[in-house]
């Protein structure tokens, strides 16, 4: 079983003509992205999350300074065999236009990509000793099933807690002997109707 047509993941990336965006949550505007030490409970998936999101990522840097980048994020269901990846589930994937290098992340290829063989954005879903682990993988590259990640490099975001306004945790990168982290915040971007 192959991935949604290309042009059913196009489509649905579209923002439909009747509603535009209305930003982020205006009072998640002034709530800044703390590190989180979440414990995600028993049952938590991302299965349900499908949307668009304000991305903000913070990078740890050297003397305690750290940088930060925001983006767009958009999710949706992914269309995937669920034995792709197994033993993990995808029930997600979808696209960022976020720039990675700008807190020193590797982009494992195009995390804007819209080819539903090899999005920009996945997310695997699995348990381990019964604990959920959520991971969002970034890079066309690193999402393709069946290929190697791009020289091993990565960047990948840790969900440690879900809301009703988004999600938020911990985010790592690696290649090539560089390694970079810091945590990150997904918040719901909402929308509203268009006016006539």
């Amino acid at each position: 079983m192959r991935p949604a047509p290309a042009l059913l993941f196009a489509a649905t990336l579209a923002l439909p003509t009747a509603w535009v965006s209305a930003g982020p949550d205006p009072a998640s505007e002034i709530q800044p992205c703390q590190p989180t030490q979440g414990v995600l409970a028993a049952g938590a998936t991302l299965a349900g999350a499908a949307g668009r999101y304000r991305l903000i990522l913070i990078g740890q840097q050297a003397q305690g300074k750290a940088r930060t980048v925001s983006g767009s994020l958009v999710l949706m269901s992914s269309g995937f065999d669920p034995d792709a990846f197994k033993p993990a589930l995808n029930p997600l994937s979808g696209v960022t236009n976020i720039n990675l290098r700008a807190v020193g992340a590797f982009p494992a290829g195009d995390p804007g990509s819209k080819d539903p063989e090899a999005p920009g954005v996945l997310v695997l879903e699995s348990r381990e000793g019964g604990a959920p682990r959520i991971l969002l993988r970034l890079g066309a590259d690193a999402n393709r099933p069946g290929s190697p990640l791009f020289d091993g490099g990565y960047t990948v975001l840790e969900v440690r807690e879900i809301s009703a306004r988004g999600f938020a945790g911990e985010w790592r990168s690696a290649t090539n002997g560089h390694s970079a982290a810091g945590h990150f915040c997904a918040r719901r971007s909402f929308m509203r109707r268009a006016e006539p």
